[in-house]
């Protein structure tokens, strides 16, 4: 027997924790695990890019000698600028917006257009910047849809906004 009173196998005296589905999660959570999952895909470009032969060398800051960028860049890369940044863009889009969701996407895309300047602009051979500017897009392929999906298409009215966030965060966050 169980604390319950039920057998062990009465399913029916214990209460199972549905999952909620990724996007009905807190807008933190959805970016964290986006980005997360953005970042070791970001590390599979720099690894097939290798084994591919491309360099992957940038010079330093005020440095004349190339050298191999190393692959925890791809790592800080997607979660800080795409996981932190476009978290950070998402919640703002959220709060001041009347569509959250478009402007989201829009302001998003605005953002990975800016992001090859660097890329471009580096003194890496020209397989690096591809390189470089895929991984751009990987990244943001990821984050976007799944920071999107985790908007409301449309701003909640001010009276309903606690409403809606308790339905989404079910008390946790």
């Amino acid at each position: 027997m169980d604390v319950s009173g039920g057998s062990i196998h009465d399913h029916r005296s214990r209460r199972f924790a549905v999952p909620r589905p990724w996007f009905e999660r807190p807008l933190w959570q959805v970016g964290l695990g986006a980005a997360l999952v953005a970042a070791a895909a970001s590390v599979l470009v720099y690894v097939a890019a290798r084994a591919a032969g491309v360099p992957m060398a940038l010079t330093e800051v005020f440095e004349d000698e190339f050298k191999r960028m190393p692959v925890a860049n791809m790592v800080w890369g997607a979660l800080l600028e795409g996981g932190v940044a476009g978290t950070a863009l998402a919640a703002a889009c959220r709060r001041w917006t009347t569509r959250p969701r478009p402007y989201f996407v829009a302001l998003a895309l605005t953002g990975l257009s800016a992001s090859f300047a660097m890329p471009v602009a580096s003194d890496g051979s020209v397989a690096t910047k591809v390189v470089l500017s895929i991984s751009h897009v990987v990244v943001a392929i990821i984050i976007v849809p799944a920071l999107a999906l985790a908007l409301p298409p449309r701003a909640i009215p001010s009276e309903n906004q606690q409403a809606w966030d308790s339905r989404r965060t079910d008390g946790h966050g």
